[in-house]
């Protein structure tokens, strides 16, 4: 896989965690140990906050997947995002919010976006082909919650490995 998912916010680090690893189908994965994590709810990573502006990008199976479930087209709710590989459009936002996001609720959260479904966590491909997770250290639900390991972030290569068609 030489591609990234993530740092859509453009905020994400490499963890200052202790970093254990285990052997995919796509080679060695490096990701943080003892990592506690649980989604609260928040929906902070659907819209811009004060010092960052969220850009929810889409690979091309997302686009397709959210006109299935909202019969829109591609242009009624994204925006073409060249240079941006495996990236090619993004999320259209109306003051500063996914036009999906309602409340604090996601009105497409089945069709939703491959990073999306990632966050807070990110994936990038290092020069020796090791992929290495990193998160969202402002995401409200790092520190919470269950320790997360190896079955959630091969789980999480599995599922770009299916996106991305690699």
């Amino acid at each position: 896989m030489d591609q990234s998912i993530g740092s859509a916010s453009g905020h994400f680090k490499r963890s200052s965690h202790t970093v254990v690893s285990f052997t995919s189908d796509e080679g060695e994965v490096r990701y943080p140990a003892n990592l506690t994590w649980t989604c609260i709810g928040c929906a902070n990573s659907c819209r811009d906050l004060p010092g960052r502006k969220r850009n929810i990008l889409l690979v091309p199976s997302d686009t397709k997947r959210i006109s299935s479930a909202t019969k829109l087209t591609a242009q009624e709710f994204s925006l073409s995002s060249p240079g941006t590989v495996p990236y090619d459009r993004k999320m259209k936002k109306h003051k500063g919010k996914c036009i999906f996001l309602q409340g604090s609720r996601c009105s497409i959260y089945r069709a939703r976006p491959l990073i999306c479904r990632f966050y807070p966590f990110s994936l990038r491909s290092l020069s020796d082909g090791t992929l290495e997770v990193g998160f969202d250290p402002s995401c409200s639900g790092i520190g919470k919650g269950p320790s997360r390991g190896e079955k959630l972030f091969h789980d999480l290569v599995t599922l770009a490995r299916k996106e991305l068609g690699s």
